[in-house]
């Protein structure tokens, strides 16, 4: 069990020193388990006087995580994270709840360091005891790795400590587990307070922490610490469970939360291969329990990033955790996972940009009796007054081909990038090399084309003619539904209707830019859909839309120049693939055609818009 060796400490005369590593959740349940059974008269803590204030106000605030931002005389910013976990400040927190005297013993105004692979395992130290381990051969390596490089520090704590120790019966002292060996030392002989300047902090706030900072691995595990809370509130039991047991759990609990939200069963191996990926690597690296950076890239090495993404989902959540919405949240670095000095970038495979299981599709609109009826009108029987814009088949038509001649085009450009050659031995394959088999005369071998197994089926089209950023020509933006099951949904932006009037109802425009996907009748109005409200300009918006509503893995982007990084990334994340076609590598004559399309007021002009397009 956690912390239940609370009493293994070193004590001199009336002084106890307890030691912490920061951030580690076995300290703060041994410091709890401390205090509630020897009640000291005074407790001293290893944190910055300067802080003393904003942290005795932070620690009110816990369980929910707060930062403190202050500056020093180099004008240099840094954040400290008040965390229940860490064992100093449960000190604080412990003291303030039970009313007994706090003194604060840092005259550095410093940040915590955070997780190191300098300093030994929580979990050995909480298994041993603390004095034990301190005694011990691994107690020695520890002292001879402390960063010494302010020894008046320390003869400042120990001269405080004297003179708490004159004052108060029982004086507890908790700080770093570095700094116990040397003040023992010092604690032997009688010390002078030492001449030092008390470093001051500036423009000092207090804040919360934003819940997206508690996964990037600069404290304790947020379950493991979240299970303290639980642990810390109700005092039925007597001790948590140690870290081993509570990491087995942990694990256990993730791969079912990554069925539960993603509705896949992992198989059986998965589960050994984590474990066992695991045990290895720990062993390579000396160490006997993982941390979350070691669990979230296990998992990935184990299957793939998806269920990585989820474990460290599921870990980093937290039942105390402050609004996000907050405007005073701060939310420290960027969207990584940092640890021992490593970096470790996620990606969540989504499923859908579209939220709810019917939100894909517009199931009510095309089941009304509006839609059914729009459906049944024909050409011969419309009312020619009658305002039901739509377009003119003959081009539709014009239109659908080419989307397929470009999706053929876009499979010959892959199969040629996954083409190799491998020289002839029983199979001809894909038919013989010419190219490479004169290339490498030399060698007297003939070559033959050897393909990649497998092949990518498309479900969007997207063409962008021109990006028009300052919105200066292509003013409108519509969405058509295909009006039979040959037909594709189409999204596009283009010249506004009414400028170029060829004929009564019939007004000539110009493409800037569309996007087609099949199968039809599933597409909402892309342009005002709050779905895609990230995505910064129109072209863009387009290729979002089109890899959101593709059946099929495959989207054909068409464009003077390649899409985005970050949209490529979009489509793997969701299992889609971007084909791009350069816009010059077309036929321009073809290009030109395309870009100009008829706008019809309704379906009773088709009857004679062909009489205006041969004039």
């Amino acid at each position: 069990m956690m912390g239940q060796r609370w009493s293994d400490v070193v004590r001199l005369g009336s002084i106890t020193l307890v030691g912490s590593i920061d951030y580690r959740v076995e300290f703060a349940c041994q410091v709890y388990s401390f205090i509630r059974h020897e009640k000291p008269g005074l407790i001293c803590v290893e944190a910055p006087i300067a802080l003393r204030d904003q942290i005795i106000t932070a620690v009110n605030r816990l369980p929910y995580h707060s930062v403190i931002i202050f500056g020093n005389d180099s004008n240099q910013y840094t954040g400290l994270i008040i965390e229940g976990s860490d064992g100093i400040f449960e000190a604080v927190r412990s003291g303030t709840e039970l009313g007994i005297p706090l003194w604060f013993l840092d005259p550095m105004a410093r940040n915590r360091r955070g997780p190191s692979d300098n300093l030994p395992e929580s979990y050995t130290i909480d298994q041993i005891g603390q004095k034990t381990f301190l005694e011990s051969v691994l107690g020695q390596t520890l002292s001879n790795k402390r960063d010494s490089d302010h020894p008046t520090r320390e003869l400042f704590i120990a001269a405080r400590l004297q003179e708490a120790a004159r004052t108060y019966e029982r004086v507890l002292f908790v700080g770093s587990l570095e700094t116990i060996k040397p003040l023992v030392s010092l604690l032997e002989e009688p010390q002078a307070i030492p001449l030092l300047k008390l470093e001051s902090a500036k423009a000092v706030v207090v804040a919360p922490l934003h819940p997206d900072t508690l996964k990037k691995g600069f404290t304790d595990i947020p379950r493991i610490t979240e299970a303290y809370e639980d642990w810390r509130q109700d005092q039925e039991t007597e001790f948590p469970p140690d870290r081993h047991e509570q990491i087995i759990s942990l694990m256990r609990e993730a791969i079912q939360y990554y069925g539960q939200q993603t509705r896949q069963e992992i198989p059986e191996y998965v589960h050994l291969t984590w474990a066992k990926f695991l045990r290895k690597w720990l062993k390579a690296k000396g160490m006997m329990l993982p941390d979350l950076f070691h669990l979230v890239v296990s998992a990935r090495a184990a299957m793939d990033e998806d269920l990585a993404y989820h474990v460290h989902e599921y870990l980093s959540d937290y039942s105390w955790e402050n609004d996000p919405n907050d405007p005073a949240a701060v939310q420290l670095d960027e969207d990584s996972l940092h640890y021992y000095g490593h970096k470790i970038t996620l990606h969540k495979r989504l499923r859908s940009l579209f939220i709810g299981p019917n939100r894909r599709y517009r199931l009510k609109a095309v089941n009304s009796g509006k839609w059914k009826e729009h459906l049944k009108q024909k050409w011969e029987t419309s009312d020619p007054d009658q305002i039901d814009i739509c377009s003119y088949p003959p081009e539709d038509v014009l239109i659908e081909k080419w989307g397929e001649s470009l999706v053929k085009h876009a499979t010959h450009l892959m199969q040629t990038s996954q083409s190799i050659s491998e020289p002839f031995v029983s199979d001809i394959g894909g038919g013989v090399d010419i190219r490479e088999t004169l290339r490498r005369f030399y060698e007297n071998r003939i070559y033959v084309k050897s393909r990649e197994e497998g092949s990518l089926e498309f479900g969007s089209v997207v063409i962008i003619f021109d990006e028009d950023p300052d919105r200066e020509r292509f003013l409108f933006e519509m969405t058509w539904l295909g009006e039979h099951s040959q037909e594709s949904d189409m999204a596009f932006y283009s010249t506004p209707p009414g400028q170029d009037v060829i004929g009564p109802g019939i007004s000539r425009m110009e493409h800037g830019g569309f996007m087609l996907s099949y199968p039809p009748l599933r597409m909402f109005d892309v342009w005002r859909d709050p779905t895609f409200n990230f995505v910064p300009t129109r072209h863009e918006r387009l290729l979002v839309a089109g890899i959101a509503y593709a059946e099929k893995p495959g989207i054909v982007y068409a464009a003077r120049k390649p899409p985005a990084q970050r949209w490529k990334k979009l489509a793997k994340s969701m299992g889609r693939r971007i084909v791009y076609i350069p816009l010059g590598s077309l036929n321009p004559i073809h290009v030109s055609k395309m870009r100009t399309f008829h706008m019809l007021k309704n379906k009773g002009v088709r009857n004679y818009t062909s009489d205006y397009l041969k004039r």
